[in-house]
């Protein structure tokens, strides 16, 4: 069973729904941090289509304090207005 997000959001950079998260991960305490960011994309391959979400980032982070600056960064990058907590 995965780790349970401490920050989920969605947002749309260029146009693009992305989904990130920030979550503990690892079983040496304490626990590293670990950041996701996930997008959607059109997939038409091989006769199926259909919308596919694939990951773009992940990355562990020892230090929680730059962990959350990254995690706000990534989210003030996204379009103006689009960031929801989900």
């Amino acid at each position: 069973m995965g780790a349970k997000p401490i920050k989920r959001h969605f947002f749309t950079k260029d146009s693009v729904k992305h989904y990130s998260q920030i979550q503990r991960t690892g079983d040496i305490l304490p626990k590293p941090a670990r950041i996701i960011v996930s997008k959607d994309y059109w997939s038409d391959v091989g006769g199926w289509r259909g919308w596919e979400t694939i990951s773009i980032y992940d990355k562990k982070f020892e230090d929680w304090e730059y962990a959350y600056a990254v995690y706000d960064e990534i989210l003030r990058r996204a379009d103006p207005g689009s960031v929801k907590e989900r």
